[in-house]
């Protein structure tokens, strides 16, 4: 056990039983983690010398067998025509159980800064909101998920073993501990959405982790249940085996649609022929990105398991004028287009959005004569074997439009005032009419990256270049100072953009660099979990 410097968060929320779980977990899973974490990288190299990505020949018996089915959905998780994600905080939480989405997705990742204070807050809410949940299934009753950190992230605050421990661990294991046994209780369950998976082996990991964390706390066994947010290329060609693994817990599948594109970029990016235009130039409808969310919809029908389609991440906030009902127009086909495509429902990032996100669904089944229940009975019947378009899941060559000056200055003004807000402690923003998470500052960097990289000319005639860079980002400093931001963050934002834009090779996350500036400026290194 170590000697804390000072008290850790954890100590708030879990008693010696749970601290002593807490230290059990991470170290019976810490090594299987690393060996994970080097299977990445592993991969990676073999991209960059020129593999491709493909099916697994070693688990075709998985994909070819017409038999297998995941376990039925709980009452409460079968009605999932809109999921409202948003930070897991008191304000967020008040809002999106007013506004009668049908899940709310309680974000630990993307759109909350870790920091021990918001951590601690996160988990009481999550507390708080899972005392009112039951397992009620009808329409307007909220059922809570919530989305923990992904296996690479780090807690700095909670050492085991002079290490510091897995936020997955530490967000999982406190999730359980606080408020696991009364979901039970309440006819409903721990439910959880798991981010950034890229092999059918960490979804073994994450469930011999809740396995692990089920028996340590007393809970039912297999009462924890997940839905998976497909956001990186590499599960893309491992749809079936990541289900297969975890069919006794597995609900839904979720298109992470923009953190995929980043993953393409992160696995790809090196290769001239993987060049993006501006990402606000291409659309769904392309084939690059249909053919990823048919593969969703056509594996979750033949499993049954529910699609979930992904977020827009416009803002609706204001008097409902012209430029809000544009908003909804937009939204509206969006989630039209998935409607047809056969989604159960999709996610929302603003609550003004819930009612706009929920119509097509709506419809949909009206017209069908038939709801969530149904449609999951259906799937049972024999369904087609999904085949994988490998070569059109990588194929970017015929997305419209081009590099611009425009779409340049764009990526650096909401990577460099995100960050800059990051650190402040604001886990999303509304930059230019749209919510921001910290997936928007991945893409933007990866394709500042890979513009820089190849040299890009942009559409406009200038080259992509480091002068080119220093001076649009001299442009955007000198905002961001007009606007009153602290200077200390925007320093360290600028150098965290700046070296990763320019690195020879990109950091595979941006966030873990970020959350080092994160610790520093606490002045504290991290605790022991006790």
């Amino acid at each position: 056990m170590n000697t804390p410097r000072s008290r850790s968060f954890v100590a708030d929320l879990l008693d010696e039983g749970g601290l002593a779980a807490l230290e059990t977990l991470e170290r019976a899973t810490r090594e299987e983690r690393a060996a994970l974490l080097q299977a990445r990288k592993d991969l990676a190299r073999r991209v960059h010398a020129g593999e491709d990505l493909g099916l697994l020949p070693e688990t075709a018996d998985i994909r070819t067998d017409p038999d297998w089915r995941v376990a039925p959905p709980p009452a409460d998780l079968t009605y999932r025509l809109v999921e409202l994600a948003t930070p897991a905080t008191a304000e967020a939480a008040k809002a999106a159980l007013a506004v009668g989405a049908d899940v709310w997705v309680a974000d630990l990742e993307d759109m909350l800064v870790p920091t021990p204070d918001r951590l601690l807050a996160a988990q009481q809410v999550i507390e708080e909101t899972a005392a009112t949940r039951t397992g009620d299934p009808a329409p307007g009753v909220t059922t809570l998920m919530v989305r923990p950190r992904g296996l690479h992230l780090p807690e700095a605050h909670v050492l085991v073993d002079g290490t510091p421990a897995s936020a997955s661990v530490v967000d999982v294991l406190c999730f359980l501990a606080r408020s696991g046994r009364r979901l039970v209780e309440n006819g409903s369950g721990p439910y959880l959405y798991l981010p950034k998976l890229e092999s059918w082996q960490e979804a073994r990991w994450w469930g011999d982790l809740l396995t692990r964390a089920e028996e340590l706390l007393g809970l039912p066994a297999g009462c924890t249940r997940v839905s998976i947010l497909v956001e990186t290329v590499q599960a893309a060609y491992q749809l079936e085996e990541i289900l297969h693994t975890l069919r006794d817990r597995v609900t839904g599948l979720t298109a992470g649609r923009w953190d995929y594109v980043f993953s393409h970029l992160r696995t790809y990016g090196h290769r001239p022929e993987h060049a993006l235009p501006d990402v606000a130039s291409f659309t769904m409808n392309t084939r690059f990105l249909r053919t990823y969310t048919e593969l969703i919809v056509r594996t979750c029908h033949r499993r049954g398991v529910q699609a979930i389609g992904g977020p827009i991440s416009l803002s609706a906030s204001g008097p409902f004028d012209e430029s809000v009902a544009m908003t909804h127009a937009r939204v509206h086909r969006d989630k039209a287009r998935e409607a047809a495509q056969g989604f159960d429902g999709a996610w929302a990032l603003h609550p003004a959005l819930v009612p706009v996100v929920r119509a097509p669904f709506e419809v949909r089944d009206e017209r069908a004569g038939s709801g969530a229940q149904e449609r999951l009975r259906h799937r049972d019947e024999s369904q087609p074997e999904v085949v994988v378009d490998a070569h059109a899941l990588r194929d970017v060559s015929t997305l419209p439009g081009s590099a611009t000056l425009t779409g340049m200055r764009t990526a650096l003004r909401s990577s460099l005032t995100y960050l800059t807000g990051w650190l402040a402690g604001e886990g999303t923003l509304t930059i230019s009419g749209h919510i921001e998470d910290f997936g928007t500052v991945e893409l933007a960097r990866m394709q500042l990256w890979q513009w820089m990289l190849h040299g890009e000319r942009f559409a406009e005639g200038p080259t992509m270049s480091v002068r080119l860079f220093d001076r649009m980002l001299e442009d955007e400093i000198a905002l961001l100072r007009r606007r009153g931001a602290r200077e200390d963050l925007l320093q360290h934002a600028v150098r965290l953009l700046r070296d990763s834009v320019l690195a020879e090779e990109p950091p595979p996350f941006l966030c873990t660099l970020a959350y080092e500036a994160l610790v520093s400026l606490e002045g504290t290194a991290g605790t022991s979990a006790a």
